[in-house]
């Protein structure tokens, strides 16, 4: 993902003593140690400390793809372990001698796992941000089952460069004989990422094109929800499958209604299509203001509302909810499948 900085990570490196020992540049620090010689020393660990703190791009002793020195720039092709899985196509790695670094999957972008990040404008076609973060958060749990604690291989490629803005190492990065960047856009948790050149563009551009006529993954349009109804109070968001195991994360179904002018909802239900029924507590949403009816158990406070339901309410694959006033008239209503 391309919006945000990602999250700093602390890679299983060696621990900094056995990474000092075996580095000979360091070793040469540390001979024949004076009170100025130990300064030096004491300064120079302090420095691998924070930065092994900082995040998981840190490393000890020689640079690794896309640096600087020999063996390094943007050709080349090197084994690692992937430690950590941050999102669909983020991720961190540890290299052979313990160092750590940061994986951007090349060439692809999933989406974010916050409706912040997300925007039509990079998944032509689909307006919903919260479908997105539904599909963002899939990416990364498919991501993190693919890849978690396996070895792969990094590859780079010197149309994109060796590193984005952020730092992070661009790569394609293979499983056995897996392309996991083309099974993301052929699955649908990805689109291309066409800011960027790179070698194989082409190939991607004909995938997402495949995955976007089938309706794979994000792209199937019959499950990208819709919304209507012009009353005073109007569903604008519906997360209608939870990352995950729906019945492991009720609360993360959840359905978002807004208020177009103060309104006061004592006496309204919001109805799911199978019959299910939320009576609104009485408060007044002011106009502008959003509350979140979330499926599971809750204390209520804040913006969020509980259905207080012991399994999944709203449908996967196909379903429906309701808002009416306290006269039983639809007001708004949103469906998807």
């Amino acid at each position: 993902m391309h919006a945000l900085i990602k999250p700093p990570f602390s890679s299983p490196a060696l621990p900094v003593s056995r990474q000092v020992l075996h580095n000979p540049h360091i070793l040469r620090i540390t001979t024949g140690i004076g009170m100025q010689d130990r300064s030096v020393y004491c300064l120079f660990l302090l420095a691998v400390v924070l930065a092994a703190c900082a995040g998981c791009t840190a490393t000890v002793g020689d640079l690794h793809p896309g640096g600087d020195t020999p063996g390094g720039g943007c050709s080349f092709s090197t084994p690692a372990l992937v430690a950590r899985v941050i999102d669909g196509d983020t991720f961190c790695v540890t290299y052979r001698d313990g160092s750590g670094d940061t994986v951007r999957i090349l060439g692809i972008d999933t989406p974010e796992t916050n409706d912040r990040g997300n925007s039509e404008k990079n998944f032509a076609g689909v307006p919903d941000p919260s479908y997105l973060t539904a599909w963002g958060e899939r990416a990364s749990s498919f991501t993190r089952d693919l890849l978690l604690g396996k070895n792969v291989t990094l590859s780079g490629d010197c149309r994109a460069g060796s590193r984005d803005r952020y730092g992070r190492l661009l790569a394609y990065v293979t499983s056995g004989s897996t392309d996991i960047g083309s099974l993301l856009v052929r699955e649908g948790y990805a689109r291309v990422y066409t800011g960027e050149d790179f070698s194989r563009k082409q190939e991607y551009l004909a995938l997402q094109m495949e995955a976007q006529g089938s309706g794979a993954g994000l792209w199937n349009a019959a499950r990208v929800p819709g919304g209507s109804g012009d009353g005073p109070v109007r569903i604008v968001s519906v997360q209608y499958d939870a990352p995950g195991d729906d019945r492991e994360d009720l609360n993360g179904e959840y359905v978002v209604i807004k208020a177009v002018e103060r309104t006061d909802l004592a006496g309204w239900t919001l109805e799911e299509g199978d019959g299910a029924r939320f009576h609104f507590p009485p408060l007044a949403l002011g106009a502008g203001e959003t509350l979140t009816i979330h499926a599971g158990v809750g204390i209520p406070g804040g913006d969020d509302l509980y259905w207080n339901q012991a399994s999944p309410v709203l449908g996967n694959s196909a379903d429906s909810v309701v808002l009416k006033d306290p006269d039983g008239k639809t007001v708004s209503s949103w469906s998807w499948g």
